[in-house]
């Protein structure tokens, strides 16, 4: 709080009655009149400003700025539960770039793509936000996880938790994949709605993507394990929704008080510790070389911290939950909506299989099936904002020199819908686009996975988990639309998931 109260007494300001004012909104949101909160918004703004000037190369003109609100500014519901309606509420607003407040960091918002390829070209270099910026709760759950950590800290942990996720090793997962596929679509037709011939893309196959990856670090789990391990999911939920909504969880302070948010937290962490300290010793009971084994090997050797190992474990299961399950989501969805491109797409599949390279087809990137996946990627991206990362060096962009060590996010709708790349048919599904162009021609033009040597640990497995799921519904399923009107999306998750029903009917053989 000391900064709240320095941002108001330099602002000239009497600190103590504006600071009851934040103090009081922490710890009862709602309760001090709007008017109030407003002017504790307006001073730390003025304070923002001025303590992180950003000019043109004029020396006249500021970056655009949206206005700090206190206590998060436009983080983290604004820019992830709100990004699908900021993103070009914004851009309208603020141009092609600004800068928003995530608490008190700013985050510059790259939405061209010329301004990616001067920002990003040494991503490799680029040091990802402290917590993704989400403050103190959040550094309290991943802080330390390999996806928000950089430099050799980051390259130590990768080198050991990135094994099970090269291309390669991916490859050989094929057949246990289309088990985990096969056994999931029967417990549907058994337990859930799809013997009704009804299927939600989401509630239906959110545990797909979870056991597929669980299975990775954690083979052969007795009963009683993978209980637990599936029983901590929802207490997860509900600690990812305290980061989300922030306030109060956003000060380190917060951590001693008697919150149901930190009893959560407390909870999941000392439940999570005895999982895999349980699936370890299940592990070295049974075959030392399964990859829990050697991760916990590699924390008794000093290659990485336990806090590492369990929060990356904690990332890849509980955190990419949302965003896989986002990913297959939608081209459910899209599927469901053209039934032209599912048609070719089973066609495609089909000769694949009946020529005996089933195996080498869901590897391909030059294929329709990849081109679905990609195309579903660009017109729904899974969240609005990329995680921001700041460059090492100053950069110029479009005219603003922005300060070594500032992050910046890419606002992935404006990247791959509204950019010129996918005129004059922006807002069409066409996976067609896709088999037109390269991969070197779409960097810095399409935001999926992100760039260079810190993309996504996981993308090999979620490419194909998905490809593999598509495959299997299209040649075993026909997915329709129930009601064409409803392309509804779930407000309350971080990541764009749809909320609506499709009809899922299995084709005669």
């Amino acid at each position: 709080m000391h900064l709240i109260q320095y941002a108001l007494s330099s602002v000239g300001v009497a600190a103590c009655p504006l600071l009851l004012v934040a103090v009081v909104e922490l710890l009862a949101p709602g309760y001090v009149p709007s008017v109030l909160r407003d002017a504790v918004s307006s001073v730390i703004n003025a304070y923002l400003n001025h303590r992180f000037p950003i000019k043109h190369r004029d020396g006249i003109r500021d970056l655009p700025s949206c206005p700090y609100h206190w206590p998060n500014g436009q983080g983290d519901e604004a820019k992830f539960l709100s990004g699908v309606e900021n993103s070009p509420a914004w851009k309208e607003r603020y141009g092609s770039i600004y800068r928003i407040w995530s608490g008190m960091k700013p985050e510059i918002v790259l939405t061209q793509p010329h301004q990616l390829s001067g920002v990003f070209s040494d991503s490799d270099k680029h040091i990802k936000a402290a917590a993704n910026d989400s403050g103190a709760y959040m550094n309290r759950l991943l802080g330390k996880c390999v996806g928000l950590i950089s430099g050799e800290e980051w390259r130590n942990v990768r080198s050991v938790v990135g094994m099970p996720f090269g291309y390669q090793v991916t490859s050989t997962r094929i057949p246990n994949v289309e088990r985990q596929i096969l056994d999931h679509l029967d417990r549907l037709h058994t337990n859930g709605s799809l013997g009704n011939e009804i299927l939600h893309p989401v509630k239906d196959m959110k545990m797909l993507p979870f056991w597929v990856v669980a299975e990775i670090f954690y083979p052969r789990l007795p009963p009683l394990l993978a209980q637990e391990l599936l029983g901590l999911a929802p207490l997860r939920e509900k600690i990812f929704r305290h980061v989300v909504q922030g306030g109060l969880t956003r000060f380190s302070w917060a951590q001693w008080l008697p919150t149901t948010a930190n009893a959560e937290l407390r909870e999941f962490q000392g439940r999570w510790k005895a999982f895999n300290d349980a699936a370890h010793a299940h592990a070295l009971a049974h075959d030392p070389s399964l990859p829990i084994a050697q991760m916990y090997k590699a924390t008794k050797s000093g290659q990485m911290t336990q806090n590492q190992l369990l929060q990356t474990l904690d990332e890849a299961l509980y955190a990419n939950l949302d965003i896989t399950t986002g990913a297959l989501s939608w081209n459910l969805v899209f599927l469901a909506a053209h039934p032209d491109v599912q048609k070719r797409l089973r066609s495609e599949a089909q000769l694949a299989s009946e020529e005996g390279r089933m195996d080498a087809y869901l590897r391909s990137d030059s294929t329709y099936l990849a081109a679905c996946v990609m195309e579903s990627s660009r017109l729904k991206p899974l969240a609005a904002f990329s995680v921001p990362q700041a460059a090492p060096t100053a950069r110029e962009v479009d005219g603003y020199i922005i300060p070594a060590g500032t992050n910046f996010m890419v606002d992935s709708y404006a990247l791959n819908i509204d950019s010129d790349t996918w005129a004059p048919d922006n807002t069409t599904y066409r996976p067609d686009r896709f088999l037109a162009k390269r991969g070197s021609e779409l960097r810095y033009r399409f935001w999926r996975f992100g760039f260079g040597l810190r993309q996504c640990m996981g993308r090999y497995v979620a490419d194909l988990m998905i490809r593999q799921t598509l495959v299997h519904l299209v040649l075993n399923y026909e997915l329709s639309w129930l009601d064409k009107e409803d392309w509804s999306r779930n407000r309350d998750s971080w990541i764009t998931h749809p909320d609506f029903l499709l009809r899922c009917v299995k084709r005669a053989q």
